[in-house]
């Protein structure tokens, strides 16, 4: 148990501090890319850890991520989905459950919870951190518009 927590306790803290994101908007312009930092932004938390007891093979990634804006634009929210590295989508064992929930009347703002497992046999926990296996949030809205959002990098 002492060995789970050393390896999983440092990590957590790292991605706790990836919180807040850049908005790039992918639709809807000549060039096919917009920034427009104004209409999202991101706060999350991301938890990594061991998936079974006495198993450092497989990875459990859980996360929280607040997304808010005007209210108008969280309204306008059709879709949204977790973004994962491609590089190593093969190593996922689980997707979900995924959770979103738009809460509050007067400043909306849009929760999503959600976890993944990934197979990390033989990998130390600064390799499963260089990973960057969560990403971000995509959102698309009502006028399909793309918005992806980013945890920053360390």
């Amino acid at each position: 148990m002492k060995k789970f927590a050393f390896i999983c306790i440092p990590i957590v803290f790292a991605l706790i501090l990836l919180g807040c994101s850049a908005v790039l908007r992918t639709n809807d312009d000549v060039s096919g890319t917009n920034n427009d930092n104004d209409k999202f932004t991101m706060n999350g938390s991301v938890a990594i850890g061991a998936a079974e007891d006495n198993n450092l093979n497989k990875t459990k990634i859980t996360y929280n991520v607040i997304i808010s804006g005007k209210k108008e634009d969280i309204n306008s929210i059709y879709t949204q989905e977790p973004l994962i590295n491609e590089d190593y989508i093969d190593l996922m064992l689980e997707n979900g459950p995924h959770n979103s929930q738009v809460k509050g009347t007067e400043k909306p703002y849009l929760e999503i919870t959600g976890s993944f497992v990934f197979d990390t046999t033989g990998k130390s926990k600064e390799e499963i951190d260089a990973m960057r296996l969560f990403q971000g949030i995509k959102i698309i809205d009502k006028n399909n518009n793309e918005y992806i959002l980013k945890f920053n990098k360390k």
